[in-house]
């Protein structure tokens, strides 16, 4: 669009007016060309828009709101539209349900209420009747069924009539013949976890005395020195000890002046079996013994290992001659046993075992 210039009036007959002069440094400025008023870039003939800052020129320049007006009233509309479209989907989603099919429904939740069985009547021969002559209603006659009556006396009750009693049994003769008697019922023995047996004679059961201990037989090579911490200073021979000879003897000398002795006799059983009680045969009581049991057959490296199983203590052994030393009831087995001296004799510091016996 061509934007036109406002031409000033010319009187009739004026000369025309001088052109302005410009100062010498002004470039001479074409009078078709014209320059944008915002950045001041230069506009060819017929340009609406500065290309430059994109100000608008001519009349479109002049009316600044109408671009904003126009902006503003499509964002309006576009509101307007989308609150009605809003409205209208509420509107199809908000349907309440039929009172038809609200009232079935409530009838459908309703339990059914509990009908009274009807009473015993007599039905009529027939329930037809003849319709009417001359009487119709619609297309076709509809006969009239006649309701049978409630009013029937129900019948009377009649009282049961008791059955004839039935004749006694006779009973035969009593013989005199007595009942044969029981048999005796043969005694059981079952054998207890103990070693015991339990003998069970006409429903009681009588547990009877356990077995005495037995010695269990140990070769020559059965016992050994055992002395973790070196404190004997002298040991005898310790086949000695179970030869069965009470004149030979096993000893152990410690330092005089130590108040323990800390060395011991280690038995080889033979193989894993319980152990009920041993007996030592001493010619210097006073001394002090601690048994301990393993079900190692090589004995642990000391007398802390936790392999040690310590079974019971005894003071003041062979103050009798011979000191009988319970064990337990032999239901647990090992394969080793152990007399460690801990307190020398009461006079000296030399224990002696002469015999030591272990009972299973």
């Amino acid at each position: 669009m061509k934007l036109l210039e406002a031409q000033p009036e010319i009187a009739p007959g004026a000369p025309p007016a001088p052109p302005a002069e410009r100062p010498p440094d002004e470039p001479a400025v074409d009078p078709g060309t014209r320059t944008c008023k915002s950045c001041g870039a230069t506009m060819e003939p017929g340009q609406d828009w500065c290309l430059a800052c994109g100000t608008a020129a001519g009349r479109i320049a002049s009316r600044p709101g109408a671009r904003s007006a126009m902006v503003v009233f499509g964002l309006t509309a576009l509101l307007v539209a989308g609150a009605v479209g809003a409205s209208y989907a509420a509107l199809r989603e908000d349907q309440t349900v039929p009172p038809k099919q609200s009232a079935a429904a409530q009838v459908a939740q309703a339990p059914p209420a509990a009908t009274p069985p009807p009473a015993a009547t007599t039905p009529p021969a027939s329930t037809t009747t003849t319709p009417t002559t001359g009487t119709t209603t619609g297309k076709s006659s509809i006969p009239k069924v006649q309701v049978p009556s409630n009013k029937t006396p129900a019948p009377a009750p009649q009282t049961a009539t008791p059955p004839p009693a039935a004749p006694r049994a006779t009973n035969p003769p009593a013989t005199s013949t007595p009942a044969p008697a029981p048999a005796p019922t043969p005694p059981t023995t079952s054998t207890s976890s103990g070693g015991g047996s339990q003998t069970s004679t006409g429903g009681e059961t009588t547990t009877p005395k356990p077995a005495a201990p037995v010695a269990i037989d140990l070769g020559a090579s059965a016992a050994s020195v055992y002395d973790p911490y070196r404190r004997a200073s002298a040991v005898g021979v310790p086949a000695k000890a179970i030869d069965g000879d009470g004149g030979t003897s096993w000893f152990v000398d410690t330092v005089a002046g130590q108040p323990t002795v800390g060395a011991g006799l280690v038995v080889s059983l033979g193989s894993v079996r319980g152990t009920k009680a041993i007996d030592i045969t001493t010619p210097t009581p006073g001394f002090k013994v601690e048994i301990y049991e393993s079900d190692q057959t090589t004995p642990p490296p000391n007398i802390t290992d936790t392999r040690w199983a310590h079974i019971t203590d005894q003071d003041n052994v062979g103050a009798d001659g011979k000191t009988h030393i319970v064990l337990g009831g032999g239901s647990s087995k090992y394969a080793t046993l152990l007399v460690w001296i801990t307190k020398p004799p009461s006079d000296g510091t030399r224990v002696r075992i002469s015999e030591l016996k272990v009972f299973g």
